[in-house]
């Protein structure tokens, strides 16, 4: 990189030289013609006049005062143009550091991003387009170090979820094997349930890798919003009832039809629902349907145990549980909130929430009519 501040600097200079020494030569000779040209119309205007009768075109030499004269202001005049040039040389430096010093600090930032390091960040105390450059590249790096952190968390959480049920039918078989455990139809069931866990897994993995690759298109259709609240707040009042909860569903107006992925829609709304019966001990859910010029919002609220504020952002991430202590009687599997998030921007839409510790949460959907 020291070469490059070297031929920036050289490059400076050198311009910066010739087009002094351009000057200088410029200048000189106008100084020259026009001096003599002064001699000649002033003092020396009858000697001229008079070699001019004789036939001689060649003006008068000049004598040794003036002949001085003109070279104290030569001299003058590079001595002054040796001082700019050394002045040009430290401001053409320092100009050349101007430029590369950002470059400098750019490069050895993405070499340390590179090496592995996403903590790096760039200062660049600067408005022009070298900040604007370290703005971005900490942007980049912010965002790169969050890609990671949530890709390990995914990994981790898919050797989680799978090493369960895995284990568990591992030792179930190897019991039945050596004839430790009998295959009754109690058995069966629970070895059942615990495969019907990993396909719901694999399903909603593939779900969500189809809809982050946009390989999964919606089937837009104008559905009754109104009308799918209602029949899926009644097909999960039984898991309500199990844990005493009151379940409703309020339509503050007469919605409008909408156009949207009715599959979609449902499992947004059903997944939101089985959240809040699943971190609700005592107490009411609501879902709760309104609608303004632009969009559907639908709100599902509830009385649950609440989301502390540091998780908030990351509610929506794969696998990111607020207790990391649950088991999969208590949580499911780590991703329906994210597909949640993934189809609610498919349909051009947004999904938000609002929290408190032991006062609830407000999970607020926003469809929009115009999805194009």
């Amino acid at each position: 990189m020291h070469k490059l501040l070297i031929r920036v600097t050289l490059t400076v200079f050198i311009t910066t030289g010739a087009v002094l020494l351009a000057l200088i030569v410029v200048v000189n000779h106008e100084i020259a013609e026009n001096f003599t040209s002064y001699l000649t119309m002033s003092g020396m205007h009858g000697e001229m006049h008079g070699m001019m009768q004789h036939g001689m075109t060649k003006p008068p030499s000049m004598g040794l005062p003036e002949q001085e004269f003109l070279r104290s202001l030569k001299h003058s005049l590079f001595l002054v143009g040796s001082i700019m040039l050394g002045f040009g040389a430290i401001i053409s430096y320092y100009l050349a550091r101007s430029i590369t010093g950002p470059i400098f600090t750019l490069n050895k930032a993405v070499k340390s991003v590179a090496a592995g390091s996403l903590d790096v960040r760039v200062t660049i105390q600067r408005k022009d387009e070298f900040g604007q450059l370290a703005t971005a590249f900490n942007e980049m790096t912010k965002k790169l170090k969050s890609t990671t952190i949530l890709r390990q968390r995914f990994f981790a959480g898919i050797a989680h979820e799978l090493r369960t049920p895995l284990t568990i039918l591992k030792a179930n078989l190897e019991g039945i094997a050596d004839g430790v455990i009998t295959p009754d139809k109690e058995q069966m069931a629970s070895l059942t349930e615990e495969v019907d866990r990993l396909t719901k897994l694999v399903e909603e993995l593939r779900d969500l890798s189809f809809l982050e690759a946009g390989q999964l298109k919606p089937e837009f259709q104008e559905i009754d919003i109104g009308s799918i609240l209602y029949q899926i707040v009644q097909k999960s009042q039984p898991l309500a009832v199990d844990k005493n909860l009151s379940l409703t569903c309020t339509i503050k107006r007469q919605l409008a039809p909408i156009k949207a992925d009715i599959t979609m829609v449902q499992q947004i709304i059903y997944n939101l629902i089985i959240n809040a019966i699943r971190y609700t001990n005592t107490g009411s859910i609501q879902v709760i349907a309104t609608q303004n010029s632009t969009s559907t919002i639908i709100e599902v609220i509830d009385t649950g145990i609440g989301i502390n504020q540091e998780d908030l952002p990351y509610i929506f991430d794969y696998f990111y549980r607020v207790d990391l202590s649950r088991t999969k009687q208590s949580g499911g599997t780590g991703l329906g909130l994210a597909l949640v998030q993934q189809m609610a921007l498919t349909h051009k839409g947004n999904i938000s929430v609002q929290s408190e510790i032991n006062e609830g949460s407000i999970f607020r959907l926003t469809l929009p009519f115009n999805i194009h």
